[in-house]
């Protein structure tokens, strides 16, 4: 039979047909900018609600934990968007996390994964997550995991010296910034497959140094398990080449703080948005 519907639009009509609200009156809720802690049935996560650019805005948003399907949700319709900074480009990143964030001085983990962690004892091991997102109106937006990579191990905030390490999966008219320094192939497993990515690899030194490794296929759904340590490995290679600011030695002492998972959304020029994704099996695995 033809496939007549993708899951991204099926997921909508969802949205469409059944409202604005989520699925089930006893789930965990944000209905602002904020966070909270959950219990998935795999790790221990903090949701934010992070619109860290947006000055106000109108309209509804929302971010739910399911615990009966072990999905955290995100909703947004806004509209009127002002922005605090319009050179800081994008609105916001609303996300799910594990381990410590240094903007929240907030986190947990567990024995799976102990973080923070000095890059140089970062374990052989998997991030795994299944998402479907979806938007409308070309909504600039990217599906992206992150990690801070910090001098110290319960920092408070990112600044020189330290780095930003960004892994993209998917991206619409968004791009990241700084410069293409690199290509490199590392593999992920893509719906249970081992299969080879070609990333793009872009270097920044602004107020910290960050790195973006971006997909060279756009991926708009699936499930995937991504080897966060083969990307630490070649950052020390991009860091050497690339950073006026932290050697080697510097970098093997550094920690790695957090793993995050969200989807960076808008321009200056983007004043309302229309959006929203699902994240479910989280579990962190050794190679």
């Amino acid at each position: 039979m033809k496939k007549i519907f993708s899951y991204p639009i099926f997921i909508f009509l969802l949205f469409f047909i059944l409202g604005l609200t989520p699925k089930y009156k006893d789930a965990f809720i944000l209905t602002k900018p904020s966070l909270g802690d959950v219990k998935t049935n795999n790790l221990p996560l903090t949701l934010e609600l992070n619109f860290w650019n947006i000055e106000r805005y109108e309209g509804e948003t929302w971010m739910a934990f399911y615990k009966q399907e072990d999905t955290v949700e995100f909703y947004a319709d806004i509209k009127n968007i002002v922005l605090r900074d319009r050179n800081s480009w994008v609105h916001g990143y609303p996300e799910v996390y594990y381990g410590y964030k240094p903007w929240s001085s907030h986190g947990t983990s567990i024995e799976k994964l102990i973080l923070p962690i000095k890059t140089s004892e970062f374990p052989d091991v998997y991030f795994g997550v299944k998402y479907s997102i979806w938007y409308e109106k070309n909504l600039p937006l990217n599906f992206a995991m992150e990690t801070w990579i910090t001098r110290e191990p319960n920092q408070n905030s990112v600044s020189s010296g330290d780095i930003e390490m960004m892994v993209w999966l998917y991206a619409n008219r968004l791009g990241p910034a700084g410069r293409k320094v690199s290509e490199v192939k590392i593999p992920i497993i893509l719906n249970g497959v081992i299969k080879m990515i070609t990333w793009d690899v872009y270097f920044n030194s602004g107020s910290w140094d960050y790195v973006t490794y971006k997909s060279k296929e756009n991926i708009i759904e699936g499930e995937v398990n991504i080897p966060i340590k083969e990307f630490l490995k070649n950052l020390k290679d991009i860091i050497k080449s690339n950073s006026s600011r932290i050697t080697l030695e510097k970098y093997e002492n550094m920690y790695v703080t957090v793993w995050e998972v969200g989807t960076e959304f808008g321009d200056p020029y983007t004043r309302e948005a229309k959006f929203g994704w699902s994240f479910s099996n989280f579990n962190i695995e050794k190679k």
